[in-house]
């Protein structure tokens, strides 16, 4: 059980790093040597993704309902920068701007990296729900950010700080924004904004009252492992039956070890 919560952990920082390429490709005029680099990083991701839904789609009972249940695994596969070098090759831009397709393509893919690092670390992070908080409110703000730099052709840096201050609600008015693309998300992330700082704000408080409790008496492995446990179960519904049977062993273990004691 902590080995797969070691490889999800893994799979999720590939997915974070492949993000962060594309960000910075996205953002900057990089270097050639640069992108060629990204380039073969990006097929050495895309590979190991590929093996990992490969092998478990092979072990999965219902083939159908993993390929349905799995469209961010499947689409992660994608070797965005394998693509965006097959769009130049193609006589496709005489319909359309290309450089918008390959920026389109490019923010698909980005989206979709974030929120299968998301998945993959939820599991390691909703233990702590001030991390899971603080992780998936960095993700909002990054994106919009993103988003932003693109719609209205501001520097990340400018985004970044713009998408801060909307999200918390402070709203200095530094940073103006001219399109209605723009303007649309800016009203999104203004009412996810107000919702998420109540909840952070809140979680906060709790983490630092749990916080002090754990100070006040020291855990060891099975008080972690038992919190592992129960909230394994809060999600029975996605539970494998090979997961059920590692919790069913794990309990049996721990008993053994209290009647030794």
């Amino acid at each position: 059980m902590q080995k797969r919560l070691v490889y999800d952990i893994f799979i999720g920082l590939l997915s974070l790093m492949g993000a962060i390429m594309i960000i910075l490709e996205l953002m900057y005029k990089l270097p050639i040597s640069v992108v060629e680099t990204f380039y073969y990083i990006n097929l050495i991701i895309c590979y190991i993704f590929f093996m990992d839904y490969i092998i478990r789609l092979g072990l999965s009972k219902n083939k159908i309902n993993f390929i349905i249940n799995n469209l961010v695994d499947l689409i992660s596969i994608i070797p965005v920068f394998g693509i965006s070098k097959m769009i130049y090759t193609l006589n496709i831009g005489m319909v359309i701007d290309l450089k918008l397709l390959i920026k389109i393509t490019k923010v698909v893919i980005l989206i979709i990296f974030i929120i299968k690092f998301k998945n993959k670390i939820r599991e390691s992070v909703k233990i702590n729900k001030f991390n899971y908080m603080l992780v998936l409110t960095t993700i909002i703000i990054v994106l919009a950010a993103v988003i932003i730099a693109l719609l209205e052709n501001m520097s990340f840096g400018d985004a970044i700080w713009w998408s801060f201050v909307t999200f918390t609600t402070v709203g200095y008015g530094d940073v103006l924004l001219t399109t209605n693309s723009g303007r649309i998300v800016a009203i999104l992330l203004m009412i996810f904004g107000i919702g998420f700082i109540g909840v952070t704000t809140s979680t906060i408080a709790a983490y630092i009252i749990n916080n002090d409790g754990r100070k006040k008496r020291k855990r060891d492995f099975k008080d972690e492992t038992i919190d592992f446990i129960k909230y394994k179960i809060d999600n029975l519904d996605s539970l494998s039956d090979s997961e059920l049977d590692n919790i069913y062993k794990t309990l049996k273990i721990l008993k053994s070890n209290n009647k030794e004691k």
